[in-house]
């Protein structure tokens, strides 16, 4: 049976009316409508290997109907009759059960349709509650809930993923293609392997494609039902839009590794990721440089034109410092007005040559103070190559080359050469 054909198989079984549900002669569930579903969840079992089977709460009953089954020859029928809950009313069902010609994994397999046998009013009645529960359960719950089958048909869907989805119908978001809804579809396709290895996954993160094209990160509860082959029929799935959630995760990660005012690594991450560099630079024998940079007289600038002007001549100088630097360098406030550059990949003239260009680029600013007067100041710097020592050894040497720096005259870079030991 090729592709198209299993799916429109599925979708008509499971959009019958009827209560209907195909079965091998182990009582594992091949196929079922949503009726069948609907009326009978205490039907549907699951066995030690993950799959459906239909589960009788009266072991005689399951004995004698698989013993009427197993002896049924191919293109015959028989009528079982059994009292099932239905919608809280006991209720006689009779199960008309036919022998198919087809079979899978040489087990023969049935066709079974689930008639009640009472009074139709109370059945009418029956159907009617269950119905109504579903429908309310799903539409007043505030997060998305759908049924998807393996090969991407969606069968049912909630208001609220509807609405999150920002579609203006069930029709409309059943007829968009995976590649509008999903951002990746390789995200689907890991998610469907998880639920083939593990039957089910918990906040499961995705992220989704809404109608009009903007994107939201969602977290995906789902369970998996499988044929006897293994194949996914279908999974059921919980979405709650976390957007939101992770952005503020993103954003307090931000600000815990970031100086409130520059916006650069807090003095905290810029040792952690220095020493992650150390440790790399060790391991594959790179060279690996730092930089401390200290501006000039800047006590003068707050004494003298306050400490909002102070700010405003940290936030200019930065833009100094990020514009010189290159994708792999990275910098942290170290102080109040110090800063520190490490340079992977770089040697001590490479790092020399940098700090230069830097020197001159915060020569030439024109710092913008509150009042709109502008200033210019100068930097030193001090210039090392990483020991085999501590993040704190290697700024050691770095503040040690920006003090003779400083007592040289200023505006100036000054190198302190130490080899690996």
């Amino acid at each position: 049976m090729n592709d198209y054909s299993d799916e429109l198989l599925t979708e008509l079984f499971w959009k019958s009316s009827l209560r209907i549900a195909v079965v091998d002669s182990r009582a594992h569930i091949i196929l079922t409508s949503k009726a069948f579903r609907d009326s009978f969840p205490q039907m549907v079992g699951i066995a030690e290997d993950g799959s459906e089977v239909l589960g009788f709460s009266n072991d005689e009953e399951y004995e004698s109907y698989f013993e009427r089954l197993a002896a049924l020859p191919p293109g015959d029928r028989f009528s079982f009759l059994i009292k099932l809950s239905f919608a809280g009313v006991e209720t006689i069902f009779r199960i008309e059960t036919a022998s198919l010609h087809s079979k899978r994994d040489n087990n023969p397999v049935f066709l079974t349709e689930w008639i009640p046998a009472d009074d139709p009013e109370t059945i009418s009645r029956a159907l009617t509650e269950i119905e109504h529960k579903y429908r309310n359960l799903q539409e007043n719950l505030p997060v998305g809930i759908y049924r998807g089958t393996g090969n991407g048909l969606l069968q049912t869907a909630n208001s609220a993923l509807i609405r999150m989805m920002g579609f203006d119908s069930f029709e409309d978001l059943q007829n968009a293609s995976l590649e509008d809804v999903w951002v990746d579809t390789e995200q689907r396709a890991a998610m469907i392997e998880l639920l083939r290895k593990e039957g089910s996954v918990l906040d499961y993160e995705v992220h989704l494609r809404r109608k009009n094209g903007d994107e939201l990160i969602a977290s995906f509860d789902a369970r998996g039902f499988f044929d006897a082959e293994g194949t996914l029929v279908y999974f059921d799935t919980i979405v709650q839009d976390i957007t939101q959630r992770v952005q503020a995760k993103m954003e307090l990660e931000h600000l815990a590794r970031t100086d409130g005012l520059t916006g650069l690594f807090n003095r905290q991450y810029l040792i952690e990721k220095f020493e992650e560099e150390i440790v790399r630079a060790k391991r594959y024998d790179r060279p690996l440089t730092a930089m401390l940079i200290d501006l000039d007289y800047f006590k003068v600038v707050n004494d003298t034109h306050g400490h909002l002007a102070g700010d405003a001549v940290l936030v200019s100088a930065v833009s100094s410092i990020t514009g010189i630097l290159r994708e792999t360098d990275f910098a942290g406030r170290y102080g109040g007005e110090e800063f520190c550059v490490v340079m992977p990949e770089t040697d001590i003239q490479g790092a020399e040559e940098l700090a230069e260009r830097l020197r001159i680029a915060m020569e030439k600013t024109h710092h913008i103070l509150p009042d709109g007067s502008t200033l210019c100041i100068t930097c030193s710097i001090g210039v090392t190559e990483v020991s085999s020592g501590s993040v704190k050894e290697t700024i050691a040497l770095a503040d040690s080359a920006l003090y003779i720096a400083k007592r040289s005259g200023r505006n100036r870079v000054q190198l302190k050469r130490r080899s690996w030991i």
